[in-house]
């Protein structure tokens, strides 16, 4: 299964106001069709001509809609940056495993040379320079001059629309959960091979004490058209195991609940170890939460061959 398969935690919320925001409208919005067909096979470009219409609608306040388009273009960006930064990221892998440097190296470390700063710094600005080629390419070129001339507006305006959609909360905390959460979801999604059309993965966690209890599940399917219209149904997959837990540092525990008998959340593979240096109880369901909505729905009068 592709990345382009697991639901971002972030986009799982602007789906969910942009929802929200038809549903209060008195009649739908001209770009309510279009983003009410998308899923996690919509191309960045179409997300992106969905966002374009929500920031010209005048559906959300301008920082939001400032958001929706600067945010997608951050995130295409950053799947150019495998390739654009090849050089950048080489040169700083090459310096960590010459000074035996971790990944992430506290800006108050001692003893860590000038040239991995250096080398640091102009990884930052190529990506920034990254970015200024993507927002041009795309045609947001006031965005692009404000990015690169006034980096303190750019960051305001930017933070304004970010909490339209995603509230208050202390926003170092809760990226820096996001981002692991976010790997270890991606890293189960290419565990994963659907055998029958499939939406994307959800995820629902929490944690307590510094541990971290993770559910993964297939969302569920709605059948349109036909005898079956309106039908919601589980999506077919396999699981590879060996692969599953390949993804954690170390393992305590691996397992499989065949019947789920007395587990609320139903049958599932179970994997307690290390991931990124957390301590992790992923389970992967066989099936959703119940409360769970389907999040694609499927052509039920189509042939397939």
């Amino acid at each position: 299964m592709s990345e382009e398969r697991y639901r971002h935690p972030l986009l799982a919320a602007i789906d969910d106001k942009l929802a929200e925001i038809a549903a209060s409208s008195p009649t739908p919005p001209s770009w309510y069709e279009a983003c009410s067909r998308s899923n996690p096979r919509t191309t960045d470009a179409e997300r992106l001509a969905i966002y374009r219409a929500v920031r010209e609608a005048g559906s959300v306040p301008d920082e939001a809609g400032f958001f929706l388009v600067a945010w997608l273009l951050d995130v295409m960006t950053d799947a150019r940056a495998e390739e654009g930064l090849r050089e950048s990221e080489d040169r700083l892998k090459a310096i960590r495993q010459q000074y035996g440097l971790e990944e992430d190296v506290p800006v108050d470390a001692d003893g860590v040379p000038d040239e991995y700063w250096e080398a640091m710094q102009q990884s930052h600005d190529a990506w920034d320079a990254l970015y200024v080629q993507t927002l041009e390419e795309f045609g947001e070129h006031e965005t692009a001059r404000l990015f690169q001339t006034d980096s303190e507006e750019f960051e305001g305006i930017y933070e304004a629309g970010r909490q339209f959609f995603h509230g208050t909360e202390n926003e170092e905390e809760d990226s820096e959960d996001d981002e692991w959460l976010d790997e270890l979801c991606r890293s189960v999604a290419d565990c994963v091979e659907a055998e029958s059309p499939e939406g994307a993965l959800g995820v629902r966690s929490r944690e307590e004490e510094g541990f971290w209890d993770v559910w993964v599940y297939p969302t569920p399917v709605e059948l349109v058209g036909g005898r079956h219209d309106g039908k919601v149904v589980v999506p077919g997959f396999s699981l590879d195991l060996q692969q599953l837990c390949e993804l954690f540092e170390s393992v305590v525990s691996f397992g499989w609940n065949a019947l789920g008998l007395n587990w609320p959340q139903g049958p599932h593979v179970h994997v307690e170890g290390v991931f990124q240096g957390r301590e992790v109880y992923l389970q992967v369901l066989a099936y959703a939460p119940e409360d769970e909505e389907p999040w694609l729905k499927v052509d039920a009068t189509r042939k397939r061959d």
